[in-house]
């Protein structure tokens, strides 16, 4: 008979929570500060955002001491993510099934899948408040409200992110068991400002171009603002949640 996930602690199945960098990963650390006064052996780690500059991170981590000296037992990914689905809005919080990279290719599509076992527990020990879906990979940022509809269309999928492909292969490939969730930022609904050009080869967003983009569209540029915040409000609150799943589970086991 297998064990109950009440039986399961959190914290002995993931011990490397993976954020893209800056405000995603300053929302998560302040939401996880109840862990620091317990022994806890997880680890928040900023990621660069895209697909590429993540992709090339993996590449790089997987050669880094710690890695080779401490494989990671699970990881999960957090941050935000674009809505899809009509039926999704901005602050729902998506706890991936599969995931695949957008392609022009649909007739062919590779269609990754996260661990079970693990989402399965991360969605127990979140009381199943949260959705459970299906997500897309784009190697840029996903900014018409045309475009989103068109992935809707194609994929069936509910959130657009840049970085669930590489984790996922990466993790799939190695035998790591991940997790993926994501606070939807935009809803399908809303155009955003171009933001691709102010995302540097490192992941990081370059502040003078990031204002240049948004001048040219002030208006969809003020609602991604407040859809923004609202989501890494969400964003906050789910790590709290969490920190205290992983405390219970350091306290009870």
């Amino acid at each position: 008979m297998s064990p109950s996930l009440d039986s399961i602690a959190l914290s002995n199945c993931i011990d490397r929570i993976l954020v893209p960098q800056g405000a995603e990963y300053k929302a998560v650390c302040d939401g996880l500060k109840i862990m620091r006064q317990f022994n806890t052996t997880i680890k928040v780690i900023q990621i660069p955002a895209g697909f590429l500059p993540f992709k090339y991170y993996l590449k790089q981590w997987q050669n880094t001491h710690d890695f080779i000296s401490h494989p990671p037992k699970g990881i999960l990914l957090m941050g935000l993510g674009g809505g899809l689905s009509p039926y999704c809005r901005v602050g729902d919080k998506i706890l991936y099934q599969e995931c695949c990279l957008i392609s022009d290719n649909t007739s062919s599509l590779s269609w990754q899948t996260c661990d079970i076992n693990l989402s399965n527990l991360v969605y127990h020990h979140l009381n199943q408040k949260i959705l459970r879906g299906r997500a897309v990979t784009s190697s840029h940022i996903i900014t018409s409200a045309q475009e989103k509809w068109q992935l809707v269309q194609r994929y069936q999928a509910d959130v657009v992110d840049m970085e669930g492909i590489p984790l996922l292969e990466f993790c799939n490939f190695l035998k790591i068991p991940v997790a993926v969730i994501r606070v939807i930022s935009d809803n399908f609904q809303q155009d955003l400002p171009d933001l691709n050009p102010a995302l540097g080869a490192d992941g990081s967003l370059n502040p003078w171009q990031l204002t240049l983009q948004m001048l040219k569209k002030p208006l969809n540029s003020i609602h991604l603002v407040k859809s923004s915040l609202k989501g890494l409000g969400i964003l906050k609150q789910l790590s709290k949640d969490l920190a205290i799943a992983f405390t219970v589970s350091v306290v009870k086991y």
